[in-house]
């Protein structure tokens, strides 16, 4: 069994990002990474945020990606390097992210769907939004 909670912050982000956005070009995986630093707050680590129950849908053992994450998980908990050059960018992403290196390309938003999930089936917790909504790449980056 993989012990997600020995991996580092910057590995759990950089995993995080590649679960979620792995296919987007690198402005759609700033933007989530910049949702995950949005949801910061005091004395939060980026293992709560991206590991908490049902907020990051690839850390669900229902979804497709989360076995992909936990076989991933498993190379870097024995010490090797993961070479695959999507997730280099995303681990770039990641380090990027923690390290305030990047500018948050959301307008501080908290909360993202795919475009296609935001106009045609959102869910009931996404529709009162406190900021407008902006398409990045497949995904709408919003507040609520």
């Amino acid at each position: 069994m993989v012990k997600l909670e020995t991996l580092s912050e910057e590995e759990i982000l950089s995993l995080t990002i590649y679960g979620e956005a792995r296919g987007e070009k690198i402005e759609g995986q700033v933007a989530v990474g910049c949702v995950i630093r949005n949801r910061l707050e005091r004395g939060d680590r980026y293992q709560e945020i991206c590991l908490k129950r049902e907020q990051f849908s690839c850390w669900n053992t229902s979804d497709p990606n989360y076995s992909t994450l936990i076989e991933l998980a498993e190379i870097l908990n024995s010490g090797r390097n993961i070479t695959n050059p999507a997730y280099q960018q995303c681990l770039w992403v990641a380090r990027g992210i923690r390290e305030n290196l990047i500018k948050d390309n959301t307008n501080g938003s908290k909360n993202y769907l795919t475009n296609d999930r935001f106009h045609n089936n959102r869910p009931s917790w996404a529709k009162n939004l406190r900021s407008n909504p902006l398409e990045i790449g497949n995904q709408t980056f919003f507040s609520v």
